[in-house]
Protein backbone atom coordinates (compact mmCIF):
# COMPACT_ATOMS: atom_id res chain seq x y z
CA UNK A 1 0.00 0.00 0.00
CA UNK A 2 1.39 3.49 -0.74
CA UNK A 3 0.59 6.94 0.37
CA UNK A 4 -1.10 7.48 -3.31
CA UNK A 5 -4.02 4.39 -2.50
CA UNK A 6 -4.49 6.21 0.55
CA UNK A 7 -5.36 9.44 -0.16
CA UNK A 8 -7.26 7.81 -3.02
CA UNK A 9 -9.37 6.32 -0.37
CA UNK A 10 -10.03 8.24 2.15
CA UNK A 11 -12.48 11.63 1.97
CA UNK A 12 -10.35 14.67 1.54
CA UNK A 13 -11.99 16.03 4.98
CA UNK A 14 -10.30 12.87 6.87
CA UNK A 15 -6.93 13.08 5.64
CA UNK A 16 -7.37 16.82 6.70
CA UNK A 17 -8.38 15.73 10.41
CA UNK A 18 -5.46 13.26 10.42
CA UNK A 19 -3.09 15.45 9.37
CA UNK A 20 -3.64 18.43 11.64
CA UNK A 21 -3.98 15.72 14.91
CA UNK A 22 -0.70 14.56 13.45
CA UNK A 23 0.88 18.34 13.20
CA UNK A 24 -0.87 21.27 15.16
CA UNK A 25 -3.21 19.15 17.76
CA UNK A 26 -0.26 16.66 19.15
CA UNK A 27 2.22 19.28 19.51
CA UNK A 28 -0.22 21.49 21.45
CA UNK A 29 -1.63 19.11 23.57
CA UNK A 30 2.15 17.10 24.26
CA UNK A 31 3.59 20.83 25.23
CA UNK A 32 0.75 21.23 27.69
CA UNK A 33 1.23 17.77 29.32
CA UNK A 34 5.20 17.76 29.05
CA UNK A 35 5.26 21.44 29.98
CA UNK A 36 2.47 22.84 31.04
CA UNK A 37 1.36 25.17 27.92
CA UNK A 38 -0.13 24.55 25.19
CA UNK A 39 2.40 26.97 22.89
CA UNK A 40 3.55 26.65 19.44
CA UNK A 41 5.27 30.04 18.64
CA UNK A 42 6.94 29.25 15.14
CA UNK A 43 5.26 30.77 12.03
CA UNK A 44 6.20 28.13 10.33
CA UNK A 45 5.50 25.04 12.23
CA UNK A 46 1.50 26.72 12.28
CA UNK A 47 0.99 28.80 9.40
CA UNK A 48 3.65 26.30 7.32
CA UNK A 49 2.55 23.44 7.97
CA UNK A 50 -0.86 24.49 7.35
CA UNK A 51 -0.42 25.22 3.89
CA UNK A 52 1.99 22.35 3.25
CA UNK A 53 -1.23 20.26 4.50
CA UNK A 54 -3.30 21.89 1.71
CA UNK A 55 -1.02 20.73 -0.30
CA UNK A 56 -1.26 17.08 0.44
CA UNK A 57 -5.07 17.74 -0.06
CA UNK A 58 -4.62 19.12 -3.37
CA UNK A 59 -2.60 15.98 -4.24
CA UNK A 60 -5.53 13.46 -2.48
CA UNK A 61 -8.31 15.88 -4.80
CA UNK A 62 -5.51 15.01 -8.09
CA UNK A 63 -5.47 11.84 -7.37
CA UNK A 64 -8.75 11.53 -6.54
CA UNK A 65 -10.03 12.35 -10.10
CA UNK A 66 -8.19 8.93 -11.50
CA UNK A 67 -6.68 8.49 -14.51
CA UNK A 68 -3.35 9.88 -12.76
CA UNK A 69 0.23 9.31 -14.30
CA UNK A 70 2.80 8.15 -11.40
CA UNK A 71 6.21 7.04 -12.31
CA UNK A 72 6.73 3.58 -12.41
CA UNK A 73 9.96 4.18 -9.46
CA UNK A 74 6.92 5.54 -7.39
CA UNK A 75 4.83 3.00 -8.11
CA UNK A 76 7.32 0.88 -6.07
CA UNK A 77 6.20 0.22 -2.14
CA UNK A 78 9.80 -0.79 -1.26
CA UNK A 79 10.64 2.68 -2.75
CA UNK A 80 8.65 4.39 -0.62
CA UNK A 81 9.29 2.69 2.42
CA UNK A 82 13.23 3.73 1.41
CA UNK A 83 12.04 7.69 1.03
CA UNK A 84 10.30 7.46 4.44
CA UNK A 85 12.79 5.51 6.41
CA UNK A 86 15.57 8.21 4.75
CA UNK A 87 13.26 11.49 5.45
CA UNK A 88 12.98 10.00 9.17
CA UNK A 89 16.73 9.77 9.24
CA UNK A 90 17.41 13.32 7.60
CA UNK A 91 14.60 14.28 10.39
CA UNK A 92 16.68 12.62 13.10
CA UNK A 93 19.90 13.86 11.69
CA UNK A 94 18.74 17.58 12.04
CA UNK A 95 17.45 17.35 15.46
CA UNK A 96 20.61 15.83 16.82
CA UNK A 97 22.57 18.46 15.45
CA UNK A 98 19.54 21.11 15.92
CA UNK A 99 18.83 20.52 19.60
CA UNK A 100 21.27 23.15 20.94
CA UNK A 101 19.87 25.97 19.40
CA UNK A 102 16.23 25.08 20.16
CA UNK A 103 14.55 24.37 23.08
CA UNK A 104 15.32 20.36 22.91
CA UNK A 105 12.27 19.47 24.11
CA UNK A 106 10.34 16.05 23.28
CA UNK A 107 7.55 18.22 21.15
CA UNK A 108 10.04 19.70 19.29
CA UNK A 109 11.70 16.28 18.99
CA UNK A 110 8.95 14.91 17.82
CA UNK A 111 8.16 17.83 15.04
CA UNK A 112 11.52 17.17 13.75
CA UNK A 113 11.55 13.13 13.54
CA UNK A 114 7.74 12.64 12.45
CA UNK A 115 6.22 15.83 11.20
CA UNK A 116 8.76 17.17 9.45
CA UNK A 117 10.12 13.73 7.72
CA UNK A 118 6.16 13.40 6.90
CA UNK A 119 5.84 16.55 5.02
CA UNK A 120 9.66 15.44 3.30
CA UNK A 121 7.86 11.84 2.12
CA UNK A 122 4.75 13.64 0.88
CA UNK A 123 6.92 16.00 -0.95
CA UNK A 124 8.47 13.56 -2.56
CA UNK A 125 6.36 11.09 -3.44
CA UNK A 126 3.00 13.41 -3.84
CA UNK A 127 4.89 16.61 -5.76
CA UNK A 128 5.23 14.32 -9.08
CA UNK A 129 1.59 13.41 -9.03
CA UNK A 130 0.80 17.02 -9.24
CA UNK A 131 3.35 17.85 -11.37
CA UNK A 132 1.55 15.45 -13.82
CA UNK A 133 -2.27 15.91 -13.53
CA UNK A 134 -2.66 18.77 -11.51
CA UNK A 135 -4.37 21.87 -13.03
CA UNK A 136 -2.07 24.98 -13.51
CA UNK A 137 -4.09 26.60 -10.49
CA UNK A 138 -3.03 23.17 -8.54
CA UNK A 139 0.30 23.47 -9.29
CA UNK A 140 1.05 27.08 -8.90
CA UNK A 141 -0.90 26.89 -5.03
CA UNK A 142 1.46 23.98 -4.41
CA UNK A 143 4.51 25.80 -5.31
CA UNK A 144 2.75 28.83 -3.32
CA UNK A 145 2.76 27.14 -0.13
CA UNK A 146 6.17 25.59 -0.23
CA UNK A 147 7.41 29.58 -1.09
CA UNK A 148 5.59 30.72 2.10
CA UNK A 149 6.43 27.60 4.17
CA UNK A 150 10.46 28.31 3.06
CA UNK A 151 9.83 32.25 3.97
CA UNK A 152 8.55 31.75 7.24
CA UNK A 153 11.22 28.90 8.70
CA UNK A 154 13.64 31.66 7.20
CA UNK A 155 12.01 34.05 9.24
CA UNK A 156 11.81 32.10 12.24
CA UNK A 157 15.57 31.44 12.24
CA UNK A 158 15.77 35.31 11.61
CA UNK A 159 13.83 36.22 14.40
CA UNK A 160 14.85 33.41 16.75
CA UNK A 161 11.14 32.22 17.02
CA UNK A 162 12.64 28.24 16.61
CA UNK A 163 13.82 28.24 20.16
CA UNK A 164 10.25 28.97 21.43
CA UNK A 165 10.81 28.17 24.68
CA UNK A 166 13.52 31.10 24.99
CA UNK A 167 11.28 33.13 23.00
CA UNK A 168 8.48 33.30 25.40
CA UNK A 169 11.04 33.76 28.11
CA UNK A 170 12.44 36.85 26.64
CA UNK A 171 9.09 38.06 25.38
CA UNK A 172 6.83 36.88 27.89
CA UNK A 173 9.33 36.20 31.04
CA UNK A 174 7.46 32.73 30.64
CA UNK A 175 9.67 29.90 32.32
CA UNK A 176 8.22 26.50 31.57
CA UNK A 177 8.56 22.80 33.26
Amino acid sequence: MTVYSILTALPVWATAGILFVITMVAILVGRDVLEGLPYNVSYSAVVGDAGLIISVLIAATVLQRGGCYIPELLQVVKVHELVLVASMALGAAVSVFTLGQRSGQLMDVYHDVIVGPLFLYLAITLLPVVYYNGTRVEKWSVVGFIILWFILVVFDIRYDRMNQRDWLYKKFKIILK
